[in-house]
């Protein structure tokens, strides 16, 4: 075979790697991982050099050198993280580099179907909704998988991430109609209408909170930034709300899961602002001890779920003050300021989290969990201040070049950028909770993202 049917042979091999990209996220870590590193090789085999040129290093540098940052600080760190094997994970963690330059890389050179990978998006994302909404009605999916209550998670089974998945994806779901369609008539735009009130069902009956915020923040921002669908947007999100308001009227278990996760998110600002810093000198010779065995009552009887029973504890108020545990994110926080804190620069090295939450049991309100469910105060523990802005800059750098070209591009262009620009505010959203930024998901997700901006146009020189 010549290298140019074999370069043709890779592109295309590629083009369907990355089209399966959304349904290895469905499917798990090990396909993700595969589906990546497949990319990666073929990617490397098929642009070789023209992917680390002068030009790609000029505008990913500060986003390469939070790679490079992560495996230094986690080697330095080798002590905190014994038995964790924290230098083969960071290396490792470099695929996603690879992944985002590969992307980027097909993209610019139109070796990347997008038409086609926004068809793919349409079509998972309008399944999973609509039988998301099925399982909440009938209690069991199209495939018989039985509803958890307020949480329908479709064939995601017993992972809690439908509405994430939902929230991710609808924006691409729903520019495809005029990626598809030159002409915006008012069909197209009662079909992006409809689409948009499915998607909406789909991340409310999956009974994920957080997304269900972050859906309508991703619904706010479009609305303000393309123009060309506000008429549209403003229609459904009133149907979308109008949903809501009488599907949590009509039906209590709807009505207390998010009612308490609005409480639950005012009580984690207030206690945050209140508690974070606070000091406790008297306990220092503690620190062999775990604050809730030794202080903590428990209760008689535990209130029981479905899928958990946890023991309330009674606390010695008089001594100190315990903010409620609610969802768990309060005190979770708490400990990753506190461990953040222990090394503000640098941090402790990735996913060091699990092993240094460990040092502030002996305190109130602290509690060690396998990440700090957010990506600030992750990223802050494991890189410090110094890699947290670096790998800020570095996105907001690429996105600043980007938009400074915004004026040359066609419409299409436009509305992927917009749509890209408005996924990526939403996943960053500061005071949002989320899951691990290091686990395969997110950070796929997060330099798929960056890889799609990256290649749209090529960036003005200077």
């Amino acid at each position: 075979m010549s290298s140019k049917n074999l370069f043709a042979v890779n592109i295309k091999a590629l083009n369907i790697l990355v089209l399966l990209y959304p349904l290895a996220l469905i499917a798990g870590n090990f396909l993700i991982n595969l589906d990546i590193i497949l990319i990666c090789i073929l990617g490397t085999l098929a642009y070789r050099k023209s992917i680390f040129n002068l030009e790609q290093i000029k505008s990913t540098f500060l986003i390469f050198f939070f790679f490079i940052l992560m495996i230094i600080i986690t080697i330095l760190n080798s002590k905190i993280l014994v038995n964790e094997q924290g230098f083969l994970k960071s290396f490792f963690y470099l695929r996603y580099f690879i992944f985002f330059i590969v992307i980027g890389h097909m993209l610019k050179n139109d070796h990347l179907n997008i038409k086609q990978l926004l068809i793919c998006c349409l079509l998972i994302t309008l399944f999973i909704s609509l039988d998301s909404t099925f399982q909440a009605v009938t209690g069991k999916n199209f495939f018989g998988l039985e509803s958890f209550g307020t949480h329908n998670t479709s064939i995601f089974g017993k992972e809690l991430v439908l509405g994430s998945y939902i929230q991710r994806f609808f924006l691409f779901a729903l520019i495809c109609i005029p990626f598809v369609f030159n002409k915006l008539d008012n069909k197209k735009l009662s079909i992006i209408c409809l689409l948009l009130i499915i998607f909406f069902l789909g991340t409310l009956f999956s009974g994920n909170r957080m997304p269900l915020a972050t859906f309508f923040l991703s619904l706010g921002l479009t609305f303000l930034l393309i123009k060309e669908l506000r008429l549209t947007l403003l229609v459904g999100f009133l149907f979308c709300s109008l949903i809501f308001v009488l599907t949590v009227y009509n039906n209590q278990k709807y009505k207390d899961h998010y009612w308490l996760f609005f409480k639950y998110s005012m009580d984690t600002i207030v206690n945050l602002k209140n508690f974070s810093g606070m000091k406790y000198p008297e306990l220092d010779n503690k620190k062999n001890e775990v604050f809730r065995d030794k202080y903590v009552k428990k209760k008689d009887s535990a209130t029981t779920t479905k899928k958990k029973s946890y023991l309330h504890p009674i606390i010695n108020f008089e001594s100190y003050k315990i903010v409620n545990f609610g969802s768990g994110h309060q005190v979770v926080f708490l400990t990753a300021i506190d461990t953040w804190t222990d090394n503000l620069f640098f941090g402790n090295g990735l996913k060091s989290f699990r092993i240094t939450c460990k040092e502030k049991l002996h305190l109130p309100n602290r509690v060690c969990q396998a990440h700090p469910h957010n990506y600030y105060l992750e990223l802050l523990n494991d890189s410090g201040l110094v890699g947290t802005l670096i790998l800020i800059f570095g996105i907001f750098y690429l996105l600043l070049k980007k938009s400074s070209n915004f004026k040359n591009f066609n419409r299409n262009e436009r509305f992927l950028f917009l749509c890209i620009l408005i996924i990526i505010c939403s996943e960053f959203f500061p005071i949002r909770s989320s899951g691990s930024f290091f686990t395969t998901a997110n950070s796929s997700f997060i330099f798929f993202l960056l890889g799609l901006i990256n290649g749209i146009k090529k960036i003005n020189q200077d």
